[in-house]
């Protein structure tokens, strides 16, 4: 498409679809000719018994893509042209990046006050308290080191004021967007036209993202800079660890891998003899259902099939949850650390693999090296 617009040719604009001129072959003029039905609906044009074909002033053109549907989806078209008429669009807004999505992404939010609430002791003694929202923001604040600039954007976040008269601008200045008339267009000429057709979508969405950036922020008048540091640390590093628990974020959307690591445990075979296992890190990612306990690390274990990252543990009787909530991924964590730590039968050697070798027995993963 982008080839057609910087050529000479002459482009036909009808009912929101581009119409291309049908160069005519034998083959094509024969099957042309077979079209029947043709009625006249005003001066110019004629349309055959199909759509996809109309004659105006002697030619035939030949139906191609919706117009609305190329300005839509143009970034993906075209990302380098589009994202250079962003910068140029934008550029006397100082705007750049998406709305301030961490503040609302609902999956955080749900790893953080009502799942590492769970695995992470607040207090220390034998007493637990169940911490509110601002509790564990400050425990976090605690237990983690946010660098002093988080701290400094945070408050340059708080301050809505050049916000709003970015805000304000937009508004005064939101483009008008009529569709192209319908007849010939010169090629150059319509690429001129969706030119400022996609500056007035670029310009559309910046009006919506900063109002709904402006909503948020007016949310959070009332929160304490250090806690907004956090959300922008989180942003920028994607993890978190505190008391082995601990997330991070993969490059999907709202895609979290949340995780509780075992420590180094101690399981006996058949003969009673010892084998000390490492630490890993038992996870559940929030993209998938029903959600099922892995390894993330390379790590060997009877109820792990081989020895890659990545596994899923082996657990009998556990109806996998098929529904992201609080409760389902503590349950499945849970049910995951315990069959590593407790779930190995010695006497019925249980698993894909046993730690001793059995008298029968077949090459498999070995344990040899886990042996006190």
């Amino acid at each position: 498409m982008r080839r057609l617009l910087d050529s000479d040719l002459e482009l036909l604009v009808e009912s929101d679809f581009i119409y291309l001129p049908l160069l005519l072959d034998p083959d094509i003029e024969k099957e042309t000719k077979k079209l029947f039905g043709s009625t006249s609906d005003r001066e110019g044009y004629e349309h055959f018994n199909t759509d996809h074909i109309i004659k105006h002033r002697d030619c035939l053109f030949v139906k191609t893509i919706s117009i609305k549907s190329l300005i839509k989806h143009f970034d993906a078209l075209n990302p380098y042209y589009y994202n250079r008429l962003k910068s140029h669009c934008l550029e006397k807004y100082q705007l750049s990046g998406e709305t301030d999505a961490i503040f609302l992404d609902e999956t955080l939010e749900l790893i953080l006050f009502h799942i590492m609430p769970h695995f992470v002791r607040v207090r220390r003694g034998l007493r637990r308290k169940k911490p509110d929202k601002e509790g564990i923001l400050d425990l976090i604040k605690e237990r983690v080191d946010v660098p002093q600039s988080y701290y400094r954007d945070a408050l340059r976040f708080i301050n809505v004021e050049a916000l709003n008269r970015v805000y304000q601008d937009l508004e005064n200045h939101r483009p008008i967007f009529n569709p192209p008339e319908n007849g010939l267009w010169r090629a150059q000429e319509l690429k001129e036209w969706l030119h400022e057709a996609i500056q007035a979508r670029i310009l559309a969405d910046a009006h919506n993202r900063v109002k709904k950036t402006l909503e948020v922020r007016r949310q959070l008048t009332h929160t304490k800079p250090e806690h907004i540091a956090i959300y922008f640390y989180i942003a920028d590093k994607g993890a978190i660890e505190i008391d082995n628990f601990g997330f991070y974020k993969m490059k999907s959307y709202k895609e979290y891998w949340i995780y509780k690591r075992t420590g180094q445990y101690v399981l006996k075979d058949y003969y009673g003899r010892s084998y000390l296992f490492p630490d890993c890190r038992v996870a559940v990612s929030t993209y998938y259902t029903p959600l099922k306990p892995f390894v993330i690390e390379k790590y060997k274990h009877p109820f792990l099939r081989g020895q890659q990252a990545g596994q899923e543990i082996c657990l009998t009787g556990f109806e996998a949850p098929d529904e992201l909530t609080a409760d389902a991924v503590i349950q499945t964590l849970e049910e995951g650390i315990t069959a590593l730590l407790y779930g190995y039968d010695a006497r019925r050697r249980n698993g894909y693999h046993s730690l001793d070798k059995t008298f029968v027995h077949i090459p498999t993963i070995t344990f040899e090296d886990y042996r006190l």
